[in-house]
Formats: structure tokens, sequence, C-alpha cells
């Protein structure tokens, strides 16, 4: 084998397998060092333990910036020499996509993922004090986990992780690239493999960090809870973990709703949400962790729900790995459209998962006597009831969603125990046939629960409440909120019958919810806090929540699809057999020919391709104008783009384009464009001598001449001074009763050149040419084609999407309300350690 390989850059990856090897142990060593702390009784031996974990754990810390900045060296400088840079990077990135191929791969994820534990991490070697050792022997212990993930080397013939640094030539399958054993084999790599189309994208740039750090930073509530158990002080850590789980809560659901705010602009979901299994495995542990936030409240002020706390904070973090393990061991491959395919590392994944399921709920299972709890009952006139109640809500939301999204996992169970052999199945469990409203039908009724305790439960008190106080203060919010909720149902015109009655009467019944959500919240900072904004992040946070509820089901339930193909030219199994599409919500466009769409008149005007950029922007121009006197009232340009890959089948990947409104959003994405052969067009133009008055018959209807029509004004004739030109005038009618206007120009030039100009009808492939004047006849000479290689057109689809703002305004409210929250639990934590 050769070992001279003439210009690899061998520095980078060596530094960077060092440090990932390097954060590995010094991760072993911090956690051993601090559970040692933990366990020794002596204050002196306790103290040298933490010591020596400290520089442990900042050790490990800079040898996982180390790694994170030696693969964005190679990277930046196109080493592609490096199978994770060829995979995922090419020289015609812009520098800001080379951060979104650096986590574009499962290495660089679990890498940015450990990136913000280290963060996390050394944040709490300051803030921990009593309960440092505790927590960072959890969060050192994750590190091991995650660092285990990018090491790469094999231990008892097993491979633990997958090295990021890992060369082309060492690859196992060498990617297809016979001659990377070539000595020179890097003068054959031109250009690295490129990143997904998808991902090229800001959104992608700021949407992965910002989710990474919530899922980072689910593990400190995890951890604290687990600390509690583990040093039998199941009340103390309450109040440090509280403005954590508050951080953490606020940077999960951005994240999430960043990746949603991607969709809608990015993706082709037709929005913003699709209920796809990775949406959902994200969205489960950001509910289960508001249950818990909610439940700790409770405790703090009442003295209940303690154990349910310890649950929903343990179970959090579990779900986080769970989703992990469902995104990335290539189990979700055939249900999601974007998961990461098997790296050979399930096995691992399933071993992270359970080394920290089982001593946590093992602890909490062994010591649940142990655990304080108020014998008494709660009084349903109390906050914490309904508090426990609504996180209750928020499990059974968490359950449905996990049991559908899990799917696929249930069979690989069925079928790896033999059950379904034992029983008899005939097919694995099918997933639901309409995905969407599966969850829907379950998750409406969810909303309606949660936007009526987020409306009522805060005016109500800790232990008990006196009815005439209740009724007194939520009258005024209640009266305003059916009042608002019937004008909007009566000028709103929601009238969603897709799914029958009864799901009407829901939405109905959570409009009204969500508006007293928004209404009772706003409220009770004056009715409740006395205008003191300091303490209202708890509502001002429900206020954005009612306003995401309702924006949600505004935008869903009037969404309104305007590309209606009402001339049918999408029928017949144009979009294939096993393509979502439904043809007649799509349009086609042919290049310059205006279609009615809705209020607008739709023009398809060009492409463009520009210079070192793979993706074709499309310029789709929108009028509008005065049904009364034609008058533009309005006119704009969407850019939606789309790239057409040849690799294999010919496959589209667009991006839409949205003109935004302060009440809508029109939505406009490609959904097909004509594959680019060099086939010639067989079809040849016929003869036919015309009269006034007299028709031509083509495959697809007839045309009459109407008449001659001097100074013609067709858009491909240019009139000179010398022109002698007339028009023909054709009105055409097809078999599905459409109408269209031709007008084919003759032109004698300078009194010897004959031109003629043909016109078309585009959405038929119809081309008319007006050949000849016969003036003995009185008549005119038509040639006329129907093309078979029509090819200039796109096909588009467009959506409105009414009152989206109040979502996006509704989202920016509760980040300002977790914000606010946050500062105030910290605030107070200190003023209670200044008087203790």
């Amino acid at each position: 084998m050769n070992t001279n390989y003439i210009g690899e850059h061998l520095l980078p990856g060596q530094l960077g397998h060092f440090s990932a090897v390097l954060a590995f142990v010094a991760s072993m060593v911090a956690t051993v060092s601090y559970f040692m702390s933990v366990q020794s009784k002596e204050e002196l031996l306790k103290d040298s333990w933490k010591k020596l974990a400290r520089w442990a754990f900042i050790i490990q810390a800079l040898a996982v910036f180390t790694t994170f900045g030696s693969l964005y060296y190679a990277l930046y400088n196109h080493y592609f020499e490096y199978k994770y840079v060829w995979r995922n990077s090419s020289r015609d990135l812009p520098v800001s996509y080379l951060l979104s191929s650096f986590w574009a791969d499962q290495e660089g994820s679990f890498l940015l993922w450990s990136i913000w534990h280290s963060v996390l991490g050394l944040i709490l070697l300051r803030v921990g004090k009593k309960w440092e050792a505790p927590v960072m022997t959890v969060l050192s212990f994750a590190q091991v986990c995650l660092g285990s993930m990018l090491i790469g080397i094999y231990i008892l013939g097993y491979r633990v992780g997958s090295n990021p640094f890992l060369l082309l030539r060492q690859a196992e399958e060498n990617l297809g690239l016979p001659w990377v054993s070539n000595a020179n084999y890097l003068d054959f790599i031109t250009d690295g493999n490129g990143l997904n189309l998808s991902l090229q994208n800001y959104w992608m740039v700021i949407h992965p960090p910002v989710l990474f750090l919530g899922f980072a930073s689910t593990i400190i509530p995890f951890a604290y809870a687990f600390a509690g158990l583990w040093t039998r002080e199941y009340k103390e850590w309450i109040k440090p973990a509280l403005p954590w789980s508050l951080f953490s809560a606020m940077v999960l659901g951005t994240g999430i709703m960043m990746g949603a705010a991607w969709a809608y602009e990015s993706l082709t979901f037709g929005g913003y949400w699709a209920w796809d299994p990775v949406e959902n495995a994200s969205l489960v542990p950001w509910l289960t962790l508001v249950a818990g936030i909610h439940t700790l409240l409770a405790f703090k002020s009442s003295g209940h729900a303690l154990k349910s706390t310890f649950f929903f904070f343990l179970i959090t973090f579990i779900l986080i790995l769970y989703s992990t393990f469902l995104t990335r061991s290539g189990v979700l491959g055939d249900t999601s459209v974007h998961s990461f395919t098997d790296l050979g590392m399930s096995g691992q994944l399933l071993l992270y998962m359970v080394v920290f399921v089982v001593p946590g709920f093992a602890m909490l299972i062994a010591r649940r006597k142990e655990i304080p709890s108020v014998v008494k009952e709660e009084s349903t006139y109390s906050r914490e009831f309904w508090l426990f109640i609504g996180s209750l809500v928020l499990m059974i939301g968490a359950i449905q969603i996990t049991f559908t999204t899990s799917i696929p996992v249930w069979n690989k169970i069925i079928n790896g125990l033999g059950i379904k052999k034992l029983l008899n199945l005939q097919q694995d469990i099918a997933p639901p046939s309409d995905g969407v409203f599966h969850y829907n039908k379950i998750q409406i009724w969810i909303a309606i629960v949660l936007g009526l305790l987020t409306a009522v439960v805060q005016y109500l008190k800790y232990k008990d409440t006196p009815k005439g106080f209740f009724t007194k203060k939520i009258a005024i919010p209640t009266i305003l909120s059916l009042v608002i909720t019937g004008l909007i149902g009566i000028f709103g015109n929601i009238n969603y019958d897709l799914y029958g009655a009864g799901f009407l009467v829901a939405i109905y019944i959570m409009l009204f919810c969500s508006v007293y959500a928004i209404v009772g919240n706003a409220s009770y900072i004056f009715i409740g806090q006395k205008g003191k904004l300091r303490a209202a992040g708890a509502s001002i946070a429900h206020v954005g929540f009612g306003m995401v509820l309702l924006g949600i089901l505004i935008s869903a339930s009037k969404r309104e699809v305007i590309s209606i193909d009402r001339m049918k030219m999408l029928d017949g199994g144009f979009f294939g057999k096993e393509s979502k599409e439904n043809p007649r919500e799509n349009l086609m466009l042919p290049k310059n020919f205006p279609v009615q769409m809705g209020d607008y008149h739709v023009t398809y005007a060009g492409d463009s391709l520009a210079a070192g950029d793979a993706k074709t922007y499309y310029l789709v121009r929108y009028e509008r104008r005065d049904p009364e006197n034609g008058n533009i009232l309005e006119k704009f340009t969407l850019h939606p783009d789309a790239f057409l890959s040849n690799r294999g089948q010919q496959q589209l990947t667009p991006n839409p384009d949205s003109r935004h409104y302060l009440t809508k959003d029109i939505f406009t994405y490609i959904t097909a464009v004509p594959i680019k052969d060099e086939a010639s067009d067989t079809a040849q133009y016929s003869s036919h001598e015309v009269a006034p008055g007299d028709s031509v018959f083509f495959a697809n209807g007839y045309m009459i001449l109407e008449g001659i029509q001097p100074q013609p004004n067709n858009r491909n004739y240019q009139a000179e001074p010398n022109d002698l030109a007339v028009g023909a005038q054709l009105k055409v009618y097809t078999k599905n009763n459409e109408q269209y206007n031709l007008l084919p120009v003759y032109c004698l030039r300078d009194s010897t050149r004959e031109i003629s100009v043909a016109d078309t009808v585009a959405p038929l492939s119809l081309y008319v040419r007006f050949s000849k004047i016969l003036p003995k006849e009185k008549k005119i000479l038509l040639q006329v084609k129907e093309s078979d290689t029509f090819k200039d057109y796109i096909v588009m689809k467009a959506f409105i999407f009414p009152f989206i703002n109040v979502l996006w305004i509704g989202i920016l409210i509760m980040i300002v309300g977790f914000v606010m929250s946050i500062v105030y639990r910290v605030k107070a934590n200190k003023a209670k350690t200044i008087k203790s």
C-alpha cells in the first residue's frame, strides 16, 4: 500500500483527532473526580477532588473547542482529503454556509452539542456553588458519552464513534472513489460533494446552534433533579434549578420555532409545521419540560407535586436522547424528510440513553417514599391543583405524539422479538394515511384545555381560593373574550369544513380559548400584578402562548390555495403516482403568458442562474387589477428558486418565496419544471387558406379568423418605420371551453422582404404563423403547429396564509416573557441568599 500521498494536509486532522480523544479522556477524569467529591465525607478530600475535576473539565472544554477549530479550519480551506469536508462542502459555498456544512452531518452535530455542554459547564463552575459537584458529575458524564461519538477508535473490535477527521483513503467504502489509493489522488479531486441544497439557507446557519443549545441545556434541570435524589436533598435543588429550567424551555422553544420559520421560508411543507417525525421529536421534550416547570412552581408555593417535578425533569432529557436515537439511527428514514442516515452508532445511542434512564428512574422509584409530600389533598379551587392538571394534559399530548412518531420503532421491536410471527401479523403497523389530521384531531383538544387553563389558573390562589374572589376577578376578561371571539366568528368567515362539522366546532372552541388566554393574561398584569411588569414575566409569556395558538389556528384554518388549475392542464398523472401533490392545486405558467390566479394575474417572466449558485431563480410577476377599469392596483415579483439534480432520477429541490403583508402572506414555490433535454421538435406546420369567418381545427379545439387588423400589437413584433404590417385576429376555443386570442403578424418590410411573426397559446403548445396574403382568393395563408416538445414553463403552488404574523409576534412575546421570568427568579434567589 502506498504510504506517500502527495498534497495532504494532515496536521489539522491529527490535531483535531488528538483533541477529540483528549476531551473524551479528560471528561472521564472530570466525571470520576466530581463523583468522588460528592461521595467523600472529609471536606479537605472533597475540595481536593473538586479542584482536580475543575481542571479536568476545563481541559476537556479547551479540547472540544480545539476539535471544533480544527474541523472548521479544514472546511474553510477546502481540504477535500477529509471525508467529512468532501462530503459536506464545496469551493463555491459562501463562508456563512461553511458553518452549515459543519453541522450538516452527524459528527458535526454531536460536536456542536458537546461545545454547548462545555460552555454551560464552564458557567456552572462559577455559579454552581454547593450543587457544583453533583450537577457537574452528570454533565461531565454526558460529555463522556458525546465524546465517545467522535473518537472513532476500535475497542475490543468494536468501533466507538465516528472520526470526523477520517481521510477519504481511509474510509472503508472509499465513497465510490477507487483512485483514492493513488499517491496523487488529490489531483483527481477538484471539488467537494457540496452541501444539501435544502441546507443552503441562512436559517440553517442560525437554527441548529440555537436548537442544540436547547438540547444541551435540558441536562441541567435533569442534573439538578438527579443531584437532589442522589444527595437526598429533595427540596433544596428547586431554587437553583428554576432559572435554568426557564432558560432551557426558552431556548429549546426558540430553536423549535426557528425550525418552523426555516420550514416556512425554505422547505415545501406548504407551511411552518407538518408533524414530521423530526419536528415531533424536538417538540415532545419541550412539552414535558414546560410541564415540569409548572409542577415545580406548584411545589414551591404549596409543597405539592415534587415527585411529578422529578419525573418531568428526568423524562425531558431522556426524551432528548430518544429523539437523538430516532433522528440518527436511520429508523425514520422512510417517514421523515430530514432525518440522518445510520452511521453504525445505533448501539451507542441506545447505550447513551440507557445509562441515564436506569440510574435516574431507579433512584426515583427506590426513594419515592423519602420524597416530601403533602398528605392533605389539594383543593380544586387551588392554583397548584390546576397547574398539575395542565402538566398532565401536556404529558398526554407528548404521549400521543411520541407513540405515533415511534411507529417505525414499534415495527422493529415487533419484528426483532418475533411477535409479528407469533401473532401471525401480515403487515407492519402502518403510519396514519393523513398524518396531519391524525395529530390535529387530538392536539386541538390539548390546545383547547391548555388555552383555557392558561387564561384562568393564575386568577386562583395557592392552597385555596374564595369562590366570590375568583368570579369577580375573571368576569371581565371572560366577557371581553366572548365578545372578541364572536366578532372574529362573524366577520372572520372561518368555515374550515375539510374534516366535517365536528372539527369546525373544535376550531371555534379553540378560537375562544386562544383569545381567552391572551385577554386573561393581559388583564392579570393589571388585576393580579397591579401593573408591576417586573413580576409579570409569566403572564407575558402566556400572552405570547395564546397568540401562538391563535396564529396557528387562523393561519391553518383560513389557509387558502390560490393556484387552482381551472384549465385542468395537469390532470392525467402529471406528477406521477408516488407524488403527494394534488394536481388541481398546482398551476402551469407558460413563459410570458399571464394566468388568472385568485385576485391576481401571474406571469412567469423568466429565470436566472447566478454565478457560483446551483439554484435557478424564477421570476414570477403578480398583478392585481381593478375589475371595473382594469387599472393596476398592485404589482410585485417573487423569486422562488429550485435546483434540479441530475443524479439518477430528476429530483427537484425547491425553495419558496413569500410576499409579506401585515395581515397575510402570499407563499409561492415551484413544484415542477421541464426536463432540459436536447430532443428536437418533430412537429410540423400545416397550411390553411382561410377567409374571415372560417375555422381551423387542431387536436385540442378550433380557431376562427375574425378579421384582419392593421397596425397589429403583437409583443413579439417590433415595428420599423417602413413596415406594412397586418395581423390575423383569431379566436381560439378549446375542448375544455377555454378561450384565447391570437394575433400572428404578416409584414412587408422595405417593400421587398416578407416577415412572418408567430403568436402562441403556450398552455396548448399551439403556434400560428400568418404566412401570406392571397388577394385573388380574398384569403390568407395560416400555418399551424402543435408542438410536442413544449418546455418553456414552470408549475407552481401558491397559498395565502392569513394573519401568520400573529404566530411570529406571539413567539417573540413568549421569549420576552421567559427572559423576564429568568431575570426575576435570578434576582429573587440572590436576594434570598444575601438575607440568609
